[in-house]
């Protein structure tokens, strides 16, 4: 067979193989692994919606059961009893439904969620004693007259929720509201449901039932931003019916009398008993979907699923794409071959032959001897190799020492510099480049790929070939600081710039080109370690915080089950104590309890630490990253228990909590770090699921920054959630520092006053010691009180009420105000009281320090005791306060309130705070 034969079909074979191996195997593979990875992304997508939809049913459960304790109802409960009026207070039953709409009106000004409260009567056919809606003008919030007060009494909502016992909430099914014609339709429809529980009397009888309605389209709102997903969503019981359909990026109307499972048959079967299951499937158009459900038990009591749909042709995208190019690559690639094997080995085998003997003898002697008897292209090729070679050799003398400066420099060079041919071959490399890529002749072959991998600017995403800086530059591209990146084996990815410009010959023909490497991974690790912290964690948003009167409510515990060891069962008023605390018990347990199942997995190294010596040196590095602007002040505590905590991720824990205050103070005002022993008791432990009793560790963080708003307050601990403007925080700070709290056996508290700065505080486990003998069981001092009388300013009503009830448990007179202009008030009318207890922070404009102020130019002798979320050093240090003033840390136990007291009213003469 003759060599342009054999050429012929070697060149066809060889590119007819290459390309046919190439495309089978790019499209088996990208089609293998895309259809695994759409399943569990569809997932984990259904996983996240339903957690959404979790956190809305937790947040409504405990909104009606702490608005059921609000002390109004039983005002009510006590006039309907006793012929229109409250024999306990003297007011009517018109004026106790007055203040229940008020708070009722009050909730929804702040939690625009609400949509409506009905409190529907029992005894009167189910007739509505209050209702407070949105239906006032431009959705305002209004009370609704008593002759627009509806009759639910065939409500179903109404009727299962009267027969539910102790704590249960009645979740009614989803409805969908529509808005008016005309409007977008996007915009106007508005999931809603109703929860409902049951207002009993004294004697624990139903006296009525309280029904609140939530708007639910702000949770699919949510939903679609965070996922950024078009996907078919799909709300059903696990039974089967259709509860809410989330579709083509709008909620439309489920259809309950459906079976989910008729719908999705593959899906019920890959379902089983597990909680969830993926599957591809085709519909009856013959489309092929890919579908994923997730399926839990949800706080309504109805065992939910989340089914999410996405065409299987989107998930096999990325082979279907490649699979036509292929094709139509191949056979050009074939017939092109074909086609200039054929042409070129007619011509050239004969002639080629001999040129290469002549080249061969050139290359051993140094003298070129052409063969004679040549003809046509090969005698004007080998006339041209002569000339070229004689002005090769006359310029060789002149570029030798360019070429070696040139070499030089660019071997100097800490950049990467790749030159491309116009065929896209690399035809020089610099050391740094050989450094990072290898040999240039190895650079993009099938061997290479093997060892070296490229990835996009995040150093995660593989970067596609076709994208890649030497594809761009092959395709005559020219372009500035494309970043990549790029690892070889398993070592680190090296962060790269690339740069490139085209070369042209002097036709203005591709010639070639230019790529410049800069190697950035020193600038972009010192950029990650400035957003470390925000990006430990990348978990599903989960419930909501704690609520922002968490301290109050606290309080109210601790008072409450120490009142319950004086015995309930001859003593109705203290069975509704009772009542109270548990309900309380139960919020608090149920707040906890979903904050507690995120961010568990990290790795700890918990050993016995010295938080004194650790805040110390934390703040050598804090002095010079917070600014000139901010005054830190240190508190360490004399005698520090030794506490058990991983000390890295402490460290990592009160720097971040410092940066935020840092950022609500603007650069400017205090920063506080203080630390002390804690004793938890066995009454504090029992209200408080999360927390054990015995010795802690406590370290506080207090600043006098701008404070956390109340609409907010009970989510500063969520994932994700973050008030700073995008690109600036992602929400993870606090996060992780709730996350390794917990993990670490310790609890955590905050309190804010918005306008006046932040305290948390940190309670880590003590490192015990073997002979160690623990106070958990201690029993608390006794509580003494007195005779005199007592002006109690609070303006929460919950600890309010708590505070009066155990004043006069104790046997003090006790008058409450809840402003500081109603205290003044009751000076006025000459309301006679031994001693002013007070909150720090009052609403209306005047706090706690500056009430007692004016109340001693009417009575110079005032005792005052204050009451404070903040730490009694956070207090002095940021002005709050002066030296010689009493301060009772919330929360506290009736018997620290008593001891107080005491303390107080028994000293010789206090000093006015100045």
């Amino acid at each position: 067979m003759r060599l342009s034969v054999r050429l012929t079909l070697a060149m066809t074979v060889l590119v007819a193989c290459t390309v046919a191996a190439i495309g089978v195997l790019a499209y088996y593979n990208i089609g293998r692994a895309a259809v695994p990875s759409g399943l569990t992304r569809l997932a984990y997508q259904a996983k996240a919606r339903l957690g959404a939809y979790e956190s809305v049913l937790r947040i409504i459960r405990n909104e009606v059961l702490s608005a059921r304790l609000l002390p109004a109802h039983l005002g009510i409960v006590r006039s309907r009893l006793n012929g229109g009026t409250d024999p306990e207070v003297g007011l009517t039953e018109a004026q106790w439904r007055a203040h229940l709409a008020a708070a009722y009106a009050g909730n929804m000004q702040v939690k625009p969620g609400l949509l409506a409260y009905r409190l529907v009567g029992v005894a009167n056919g189910g007739r509505a004693l209050i209702a407070v809606d949105r239906h006032g003008p431009n959705r305002s919030i209004r009370t609704v007259p008593d002759a627009e007060l509806p009759t639910l009494g065939d409500d179903e909502t109404f009727r299962r929720a009267a027969e539910l016992t102790g704590d249960e909430v009645y979740f009614s099914p989803i409805r969908i509201f529509w808005a008016p014609s005309g409007t977008d339709a996007a915009a106007s429809s508005s999931p809603r449901f109703t929860a409902a529980a049951p207002v009993r009397d004294s004697s624990g009888a139903v006296f009525a039932v309280l029904m609140i309605t939530y708007d639910l389209r702000p949770v699919f709102e949510r939903i679609r931003d965070v996922l950024d997903n078009d996907t078919d969503v799909y709300f059903v019981e696990a039974d089967g019916g259709y509860m809410m359909n989330y579709m083509d990026g709008r909620i439309v109307s489920a259809e309950p009398e459906r079976r989910w499972q008729d719908d999705f048959p593959q899906l019920a079967a890959a379902l089983g008993d597990k909680p969830g299951a993926a599957a591809v499937f085709s519909r009856p158009d013959g489309e092929r979907v890919a579908a994923a459900i997730v399926m839990a038990p949800l706080s309504n009591g109805i065992r939910t699923a989340v089914i999410e749909t996405e065409p299987l042709e989107r998930i096999m995208a990325p082979a279907t794409a490649l699979r036509t190019p292929g094709l139509i690559v191949g056979l050009a690639a074939v017939l092109g071959a074909v086609l200039l094997s054929a042409l070129l080995s007619r011509s050239i085998a004969s002639p080629i032959m001999q040129l290469t003997r002549a080249v061969a003898a050139f290359s051993r002697t140094g003298r070129l001897v052409m063969p004679a008897g040549l003809r046509g292209e090969s005698r004007i090729l080998a006339d041209a190799f002569a000339e070229t070679v004689a002005k090769i050799d006359e310029a060789n003398a002149a570029l030798r020492s360019k070429s070696e400066l040139l070499d030089k420099t660019i071997a100097s060079m800490a950049d990467a510099v790749a030159v491309l041919d116009a065929e896209g071959k690399r035809v020089f490399a610099n050391p740094t480049c050989v450094a990072l890529f290898g040999v240039a002749e190895d650079i993009g072959s099938e061997r290479w790929k093997r060892k070296y991998k490229r990835f996009l600017a995040d150093g995660v995403t593989p970067m596609p070939d076709y994208d890649s800086p030497a594809a761009r530059a092959r395709r005559g591209e020219s372009f500035d600081n494309v970043e990549l990146g790029i690892r070889h084996g398993d070592d680190p990815v090296v962060q790269l710039a690339a740069s490139a410009r085209r070369m042209e010959n002097p036709d203005g023909s591709f010639a070639g080109a230019v790529i410049v490497y800069r190697n950035l991974t020193a600038f972009k690790e010192s950029e990650r370690q400035l957003r470390q912290a925000q990006k430990m964690q990348a978990i599903g948003q989960l419930t909501g915080g704690v609520a922002h009167d968490l301290n109050n409510i606290l309080t109210v515990i601790t008072g409450g089950i120490e009142m319950l060891a004086d015995g309930v069962s001859d003593r109705p008023a203290l069975r509704d104590v009772a009542t109270m605390v548990d309900q309380a018990v139960t919020r608090a347990s149920d707040l906890t309890h979903g904050l507690l199942s995120f961010s568990r997995k990290q790795p700890l190294q918990p050993r016995s630490i010295d938080v004194n010596a650790l805040m110390l040196d934390t703040v050598k590095l804090l002095r010079p990253t917070l600014g000139a602007g901010i005054e830190i002040d240190v508190e360490p505590s004399p005698d520090l228990r030794p506490a058990l905590a991983d000390p890295s991720q402490l460290g990592s824990a009160l720097i971040n909590l410092a940066i935020n205050a840092r950022d609500a103070m603007k650069g400017n005002g205090k920063l506080l770090l203080e630390t002390g022993n804690v004793d938890l008791d066995q009454a504090y432990a029992a209200q408080h699921d999360e927390v054990s009793a015995g010795r802690y560790v406590m370290l506080a963080v207090s600043d006098t920054g701008c404070g956390i708003p109340a609409a907010i307050r009970d989510r500063v601990f969520e994932p994700f959630f973050t008030t700073k403007p995008v690109g600036e925080g992602t929400g993870l700070g606090l996060s992780m520092v709730y996350g390794f709290v917990k993990q670490s056996g310790g609890h955590i508290e905050l309190y804010s006053e918005e306008g006046h700065g932040t305290t948390i505080r940190l309670y880590l486990p003590y490192a015990v010691a073997s002979l160690d003998t623990g106070l958990d069981s201690a029993a608390p001092p006794l509580a003494q009180g007195g005779r005199e009388s007592v002006l109690v300013v609070e303006d929460d009503a919950l600890v309010r009420s708590y505070v009066m009830t155990h004043l006069k448990a104790l046997g003090y007179t006790a008058h409450s105000a809840a402003s500081a202009a109603e205290a003044m008030s009751m000076v006025y009318d000459d309301v006679e009281f031994d001693l002013l207890f007070t909150d720090v922070m009052l609403a209306g404009g005047m706090n706690g320090p500056q009430l007692a102020e004016e109340l001693r130019k009417y009575k110079p002798g005032l005792k005052v005791l204050f009451t404070s979320g903040y730490t009694e050093n956070a207090m002095l240090h940021h002005g709050r306060l002066g030296p010689a003033v009493q301060l009772l840390p919330k929360p506290y136990r009736r018997a620290d309130l008593a001891r107080m007291l005491r303390r107080v009213l028994d000293a010789e003469a206090d000093v006015p705070a100045k």
